[in-house]
């Protein structure tokens, strides 16, 4: 699994990180292939609260973070490099997916290997916006702007609960696919692989997704959450019990009275 490493000792946003973010970051630098995310300016204090604190509200209490992506736990991925942008294309897609709303990065904004990566103004605010130069969306990097829509077209499961509500659910599934089916972050071949789930698992299929909706958008742990999408094709109904036969073979206990 990725590291999220807090590098903020001395700097005026010190505090650290929500576990929620922590937890969202590392997901996000799996799925991209990142080794370590090193965190540059992380939490401060609440406005009106007498906490040393500066800029944006964003950073209050933890909910955002500014970062960089270290590919091989050493060198900075840098945005101006064609072999590095692809890589944090990648980071910034799977980090909106998972429910990140607020991302900004630009060479004129924090330079060309630092990424603001977090969620609203406030807990309530579930505005999805991206930011270059001077913190204005109009100056985001085509790039920025393009992956991350990506990424909230597509969630695969939010840090954030009440960020992705739960669907009225078509059903349980059991992968059939001997080798196991590829979780991927989106409705078709081109999203980044996720990790592969096993022959047998029992998932919850929560919408049809994609041209032909031939990709499941799916919930592998009961919890009402997106967690990726699946084709369809190896997907099997799972057959519940009818009442005539759900307990057969149960033999009822005796309970005393209280």
């Amino acid at each position: 699994m990725a590291t999220v490493r807090e590098d903020t000792i001395d700097k005026i946003r010190d505090l650290p990180i929500r576990a929620e973010l922590k937890r969202l970051l590392e997901r996000a630098a799996d799925r991209a292939g990142i080794a370590l995310v090193r965190v540059t300016s992380g939490g401060q204090a609440a406005k009106g609260s007498g906490g040393k604190r500066t800029g944006s509200t964003r950073h209050d209490e933890g909910w955002a973070a500014d970062l960089q992506l270290l590919i091989d736990g050493r060198r900075a991925l840098h945005f101006t490099d064609a072999d590095d942008l692809p890589i944090v294309e990648a980071f910034v897609t799977a980090a909106a997916a998972l429910g990140a709303n607020g991302i900004g990065a630009g060479v004129d904004y924090m330079g060309p290997r630092t990424l603001h990566v977090g969620f609203g103004t406030s807990p309530s605010d579930h505005t999805r916006l991206v930011w270059g130069a001077g913190g204005k969306s109009a100056n985001a990097p085509k790039w920025l702007r393009k992956a991350a829509e990506k990424g909230w077209a597509n969630p695969a499961g939010s840090a954030r609960p009440q960020a992705v509500p739960a669907a009225e659910p078509i059903g349980r599934f059991v992968v059939a696919a001997r080798d196991g089916l590829r979780l991927r972050g989106g409705p078709g071949l081109d999203f980044p692989h996720f990790r592969t789930v096993e022959a047998g698992t029992e998932l919850t299929v929560l919408a049809l997704d994609g041209v032909h909706r031939d990709w499941a958008r799916v919930d592998l742990n009961h919890d009402a959450l997106i967690d990726g999408h699946v084709h369809t094709a190896f997907l099997m109904p799972v057959t519940l019990p009818t009442p005539s036969d759900a307990d057969e073979g149960v033999e009822e206990l005796e309970t005393a009275d209280a």
